[in-house]
């Protein structure tokens, strides 16, 4: 072949540049060369493909992560949702050839590989589209996560009653706002590595036979990137806002699972003390005596757990899938029982999902459409000599879209959701292209039609959805 290259470059002239080869080669070998390269052409638009197909099992799964998965009394795992798409394969496949492929065919529609392959395309952006509308709906339960540049401040009200918050710093009044009784706030966009005083109040109606003192402060240093957790409570006649040393960490589980930690006022234990959930799969903290405190986070699986300090029980429990969770063990300011309070820093995944099948059933059906057909196009278009190459440059093209994929992950330029509209207009446009080059391509059948190079014989059974190749 170089032999015709380098003639090409000497002004020589022929109809094709390789068959300035053919005084060297034998005409059969040049021939089965020029065709192995128009299919080649062919494939170009092809990596585009594989780099959205190929994340149904790292994107797609990571998006699963932050999904809901109960099903009845079971869960569906993030990674469990990759079967769908084998499944819906050996359904449509045949649905293909035999109904849909056929009734199509009646109107003039998706007759030739070619076409079908163009339209598999478009249903590939399509179910990126889906995907990117998904993760739209998805974000407004993702966990809150502190920017650089800012700081989260993480406040747990266990008393019976409204508190009133005041924070402030050296410039003044940052944030004025309530909480209500044995509820939580978290409170947002705060300076970074900034010394904040937190003044909690209430009012005269709130334990009215045991607080004499109804207002306290505390000093809180916000760190930069993180979220810091406040207790407001009660010692003995006054309450008191409590600094927890370990900071709260809001990121979800990547499974399926729930995170807990432990925030602890166990006020007069004077020796350490664990605490155990028992459920589906029992998980144990240890407590501190005679502090305020919080223990690190533990990934829990989600369901329904019963509390036991030592062997008192404390009550249940019910943790979800992708919550982050601070469980409070402290005595009730109103009659100084030991007891358990749950406080969501992060909500658990809402979404269900199996609304995910919709995205996998549209890409499944464009597999079938490009993967299968381009499959059988090209080994239909390849000479017998060259059908193992063309093979090898079909996998090739996986590999270039992997590549793809690892560049745009890699350059962290957009979010979630973007990065799944920028790969279906990269996918319609890749479409575009590949229908230009189908316009252009002429079928191996019809270029040697009139050619005194004779065709491979045939042999085996000819598949009716791929008689029309001549067509092209």
């Amino acid at each position: 072949m170089q032999r015709g290259i380098k003639k090409k470059t000497q002004g020589q002239s022929a109809a094709h540049w390789l068959d300035l080869a053919k005084d060297k080669y034998d005409d059969q070998l040049v021939e089965d060369v020029k065709m192995v390269l128009r299919v080649l052409v062919i494939f170009i638009p092809l990596p585009v493909f594989w780099a959205l197909f190929d994340q149904t099992g790292s994107r797609w799964t990571f998006q699963a992560t932050r999904m809901n998965g109960a099903l009845g009394s079971t869960t569906i795992k993030p990674d469990q949702m990759q079967v769908v798409n084998p499944i819906l394969v050996l359904i449509l496949l045949p649905l293909f050839d035999r109904i849909i492929y056929p009734a199509f065919a009646k109107c003039g529609l998706l007759v030739k590989p070619l076409q079908r392959m163009c339209a598999g395309g478009f249903l590939t952006a399509a179910s990126f589209f889906i995907s990117g509308f998904l993760e739209l709906e998805m974000a407004k339960t993702y966990a809150k996560v502190p920017m650089l540049g800012e700081s989260h401040l993480h406040l747990m009200n266990n008393l019976p009653c409204h508190v009133n918050i005041r924070i402030s710093n050296d410039t003044g009044i940052v944030s004025d706002s309530g909480i209500e009784e044995l509820t939580n706030l978290v409170l947002r966009s705060l300076e970074p590595n900034a010394t904040f005083t937190v003044d909690m109040k209430v009012a005269e109606s709130c334990l009215p036979d045991i607080l004499t003192v109804r207002q306290a402060q505390v000093e809180v240093t916000a760190m930069e990137g993180m979220v810091t957790p406040v207790l407001l409570s009660v010692q003995g006649g006054s309450v008191r806002p409590s600094v927890i040393a370990k900071h709260d960490d809001p990121k979800k589980d990547g499974g399926a699972n729930s995170r807990v930690k432990v925030i602890y006022d166990l006020g007069d234990f004077s020796k350490e003390a664990n605490l155990t959930l028992v459920g589906v799969k029992s998980s144990t903290f240890k407590m501190d005596p005679n502090t305020v405190g919080g223990t690190d986070y533990t990934n829990v699986d989600i369901g329904t757990y019963e509390i036991f300090m030592e062997d008192i029980s404390l009550g249940e429990v019910i943790v979800d899938q992708g919550g982050v969770y601070s469980l409070l063990i402290a005595r009730n300011p109103a009659d100084n029982i030991l007891g358990a309070q749950l406080y969501t820093l992060t909500e658990p995944n809402s979404i269900h999902i199996l609304w995910l099948i919709p995205q996998y059933l549209v890409i499944t059906i464009s597999e079938i459409m490009i993967s299968v057909t381009g499959l059988e196009f090209s080994y239909s278009q390849a000479p017998d000599s060259m059908k193992s190459v063309v093979q090898a440059a079909w996998l090739l093209t996986v590999a270039f879209g992997n590549v793809i994929v690892i560049i745009v992950a890699s350059a962290k330029a957009l979010d979630q959701a973007s990065e799944f509209f920028m790969f279906a207009i990269l996918m319609m446009l890749d479409m575009v292209l590949l229908m230009w080059l189908a316009y252009r391509y002429t079928p191996r059948e019809v270029l040697y039609k009139d050619s005194d190079m004779a065709l491979e014989p045939k042999s085996g059974v000819a598949n009716n959805n791929f008689k029309s190749d001549t067509d092209m």
